[in-house]
């Protein structure tokens, strides 16, 4: 067994807090629904982003993370939060705020000046995520996990931006398709700027039915453009693409709702961007950075398949019983247990690497 990479370390511990999160009933503490949405938005997906971090910004910066020791030092206060989490949950939520802000500055921190213009977008939202965390956790303030929900969406929608179009685009040119080309300008643009306006909208709980509108037909447009029904099943793509067209059907339920044009439920919302978005998109980006470390870029996994289609199946369903609450409670088992299958699987492809070296070299 090799030395496990940083990045896996923080997967793991990302995984581990989604099954404590929304995991089946087994066991006192797991699956709570009181306290699953900020484990989740203010947990889950703050681990996970440091760990993507951990991976990407060497490469935005044209150089490692130093010094090491310090990484390491974030990801066992990570992890020491996360235990303490299985005594005092609250305590434990405040403590990982503390510990995302200190991620955010080391990051910062070895950010050359030249590079702080791809970086700053992500680490200054990652900031705002952690800040808004304190209070989550020291006052039980609702509004606060909202507004970190729109927030990690928004980081969300950066970072596949960047690494969801470019691993499509790559698939695209393996299935002897045209390069794809950039974004016209006035698609790109007015789809960042109703995105954020959107988010901010929702995360402050006003009215954001008209953006938000925008924001799902500037995102169709922009789904349309780089087309991603031109790839093969290669491995990862379908389920990054699945993660896409989940955000903008998110938008078009948002808009539904704050324009009175269906009687939506705000649950439908929320799960169409946390589950069907958000954890389709980053286990889809993850599980690509570890087919990358590991050598299997673009390789058939039944591992990952398995991943891949037991997510999908947890947002349906999860979607499914807040559309139709009379479903409430057949849905909701299948939900939690296609979450567990997925992020019991999830952890086994991240470690796999580390356990399982592959026998070549060939990508």
């Amino acid at each position: 067994m090799n030395k496990p990479d940083p990045f896996r370390v923080a997967f793991v511990l990302a995984a581990l807090t989604a099954l404590r999160a929304i995991g089946p009933d087994v066991a006192p503490g797991i699956g709570d629904i009181a306290t699953h949405p900020n484990e989740l938005i203010f947990g889950f997906f703050s681990i996970q982003l440091f760990g993507f971090l951990t991976v990407a910004l060497p490469r935005w910066i044209g150089r490692p993370i130093t010094p090491a020791p310090m990484l390491w030092a974030v990801l066992i206060a990570h992890a020491a939060a996360f235990a303490w989490g299985c005594i005092d949950l609250d305590q434990a939520g405040f403590l990982r705020a503390l510990v995302t802000l200190s991620g955010v500055v080391l990051l910062l921190s070895v950010t050359p000046p030249g590079k702080t213009a791809e970086t700053l977008p992500i680490l200054g939202l990652a900031a705002l995520h952690g800040l808004i965390g304190i209070p989550a956790f020291l006052y039980g303030w609702p509004e606060a996990t909202m507004a970190g929900l729109a927030v990690i969406v928004l980081i969300c929608i950066e970072v596949s931006n960047r690494i969801g179009i470019a691993v499509l685009a790559v698939a695209r040119e393996r299935a002897g398709y045209p390069k794809l080309k950039p974004v016209p300008t006035f698609i790109a643009l007015p789809q960042r700027v109703f995105t954020i306006l959107a988010l901010a909208l929702w995360g402050l709980g006003w009215n954001a039915g008209w953006p938000a509108l925008a924001a799902f037909v500037f995102g169709v447009a922009w789904l349309v453009h780089i087309q991603p029904w031109r790839i093969k099943p290669y491995a990862g793509c379908v389920i990054l693409a699945v993660g896409l067209v989940w955000k903008r059907l998110a938008f078009l339920l948002l808009a539904l709702k704050d324009l009175d044009i269906a009687d939506v439920s705000p649950f439908a919302v929320i799960h169409a961007f946390a589950v069907g978005g958000l954890v389709t998109l980053a286990i889809g980006i993850a599980t690509s950075i570890v087919r990358k470390k590991d050598k299997r870029s673009l390789m058939p996994s039944l591992l990952a398949d398995i991943i891949y289609v037991a997510i999908a199946s947890a947002a349906i369903a999860r979607v499914g019983a807040a559309i139709d609450f009379s479903l409430y409670d057949t849905l909701i088992p299948v939900a939690r247990w296609s979450w567990a299958v997925a992020f019991l699987g999830y952890v086994l492809f991240t470690l796999r690497g580390a356990i399982w070296p592959p026998a070549t070299t060939k990508v």
